[in-house]
Order: C-alpha cells, then sequence, then structure tokens
C-alpha cells in the first residue's frame, strides 16, 4: 500500500536527528534518487539492479536516512557515495514528491522523498563501483526504465523526474 502525502520541509532543513520510529505514524525516512546523465542521445538513467536478497528489482540509488545525516541532500549523497562510490554531483533536484508504504518484509512503516540527481556528462555504468547491495547497473531511456520499473510508483517517479529535465531551460 502506497500512500502519497506532502513534501515537507526542503532537503537543506536540518534533521537535528529525526529520522522517524517507523510507525504508520512516525515513518521511518528514506531517499530515492533517480540519476539522470546528459549524452548526445539525450538523457540517460543510471540504474541499478538490487541482488536477489533484496528484491532483484531495478532501480537508482535508495536507502534510509540515518541519525548522523544534518540533511536529506546530506543523505542522499552519502547514500549514492555508499552504492556507487559517486561523489561528484551537478545538481541535486528536490521533486516534491513523497509518500508512505509499508515494508514488504517487516513491520516497519518508511517515507520515502524522491530526488533527481544529475550526474556528469560522461559517467558511465563502467565509472561507478557497485556496493554489495546491487549485481549490475545500466544507464537506459527512460522509457526502459518504465519498462523495468517493479512498482507502479516508480514509473510515477520517472514520469515526473523526465517531466522535470523536459522543462528545464
Amino acid at each position: 500500500m502506497v500512500e502519497p502525502v506532502p513534501a515537507v520541509g526542503g532537503i537543506d532543513d536540518a534533521l537535528d536527528g529525526v529520522v522517524g520510529a517507523g510507525t504508520r505514524e512516525d515513518p521511518r525516512q528514506i531517499v530515492e534518487l533517480w540519476l539522470a546523465v546528459p549524452t548526445d542521445e539525450g538523457w540517460r538513467l543510471l540504474m541499478c539492479l538490487r541482488i536477489p536478497r533484496l528484491g532483484g528489482f531495478w532501480q537508482g540509488v535508495s536507502g534510509r536516512v540515518e541519525q548522523a545525516d544534518a540533511t536529506l541532500r546530506a543523505a542522499a549523497l552519502r547514500e549514492l557515495d555508499e552504492e556507487l562510490r559517486v561523489t561528484e554531483v551537478d545538481e541535486l533536484i528536490d521533486m516534491q514528491r513523497c509518500y508512505d508504504f509499508k515494508s514488504m518484509n517487516f513491520d516497519v512503516w518508511y517515507r520515502k522523498r524522491c530526488m533527481g540527481v544529475l550526474l556528469p556528462r560522461g559517467t558511465t555504468a563502467e565509472s561507478v563501483t557497485l556496493s554489495e547491495e546491487h549485481e549490475a547497473v545500466r544507464l537506459m531511456t527512460f522509457e526502459e526504465a518504465r519498462r523495468c520499473a517493479r512498482f507502479p510508483e516508480y514509473v510515477w517517479e520517472l514520469d515526473a523526474f523526465e517531466r522535470l529535465l523536459v522543462e528545464r531551460p
């Protein structure tokens, strides 16, 4: 069950160690990052395939916000470094999209904050280093990514991110 909720606060607002208790009333905070790379053919998404034990589905980069993260931006950049060893980012875009969901495996509620990441031109699957959470990485078109999306909310997020990129000056 996914419940869209209003995005409250900015990605640079201080968290002061508040990450959520994991209940329906106080969901645990997560960041979801969709990674775009400019190419001569247009924008491409860097998509990661989770290992089977962690679901075996394609996604961007996601992870829990930790108490040590000063802001959602800090959490996003930490997750990007942990999962792909990417430290160079051209821009981080708050998509102003949030939703709550209950874990498929545990009695834990999460609140996911969606962000777009613009990576430098020339970023490739070969230029990143996968953590043990992922078994593959690929550059894809938005259409390919939508076809690979396991969850309907991923299509919703990808559509929103693509619109943001098209509307950029």
